[in-house]
């Protein structure tokens, strides 16, 4: 009964799905076959636990709103892919934050921090809770993303987040 009641939303087909995840493992192997993104043999542990406290550090910024934060964090050439299917850029995005009424919480779960030189992949796990119900009456929604963030001047920012699916909690 409880399966009945969890809405999944999910806007990409499967088999443009399958296309997306095709092009990403591609552009892997033939960024490793040229040694662009050739993963050390012994991954940092201390790097993974800053880039994944960094992307947490983000979203608390997001409730926050905090653009000192997320001005420094998120690169210029930033691109979020909402799970609609609505694309902002580093501009839109703050501004829709400045905006909006608010989040009361956006909680990451079941992060893996994967690393290639100064390229960071984190795919992961998101429940966000709002301020105010949505129009569907839902106060929370979960979203499983893949992020890319690229250190540059010795600063890590996110260039990209793409939402893969969400769902909606009573």
């Amino acid at each position: 009964m409880a399966e009945a009641a969890k809405c999944t939303v999910i806007f990409e087909t499967k088999e443009t799905m399958k296309q997306n995840i095709f092009l990403f493992l591609v552009f892997v192997l033939v960024s490793q076959a040229t040694g662009a993104l050739a993963q050390p043999a012994v991954q940092d542990s201390v790097l993974i636990k800053t880039v994944d406290a960094l992307n947490r550090t983000i979203d608390r910024a997001v409730t926050s709103k905090d653009s000192k934060i997320l001005q420094k964090h998120y690169g210029e050439d930033f691109v979020f892919t909402h799970g609609t299917g609505l694309i902002d850029s580093k501009s839109s995005w703050l501004e829709s934050v400045k905006k909006n009424k608010g989040y009361a919480s956006r909680e990451h779960d079941s992060t893996i921090v994967e690393l290639h030189k100064d390229i960071a992949i984190v795919i992961g796990k998101l429940t966000v809770g709002r301020l105010e119900a949505a129009k569907d009456g839902t106060m929370k929604y979960s979203l499983r993303y893949v992020r890319v963030f690229v250190l540059r001047k010795k600063n890590w920012e996110m260039i990209s987040h793409r939402t893969l699916e969400e769902w909606h909690h009573d």
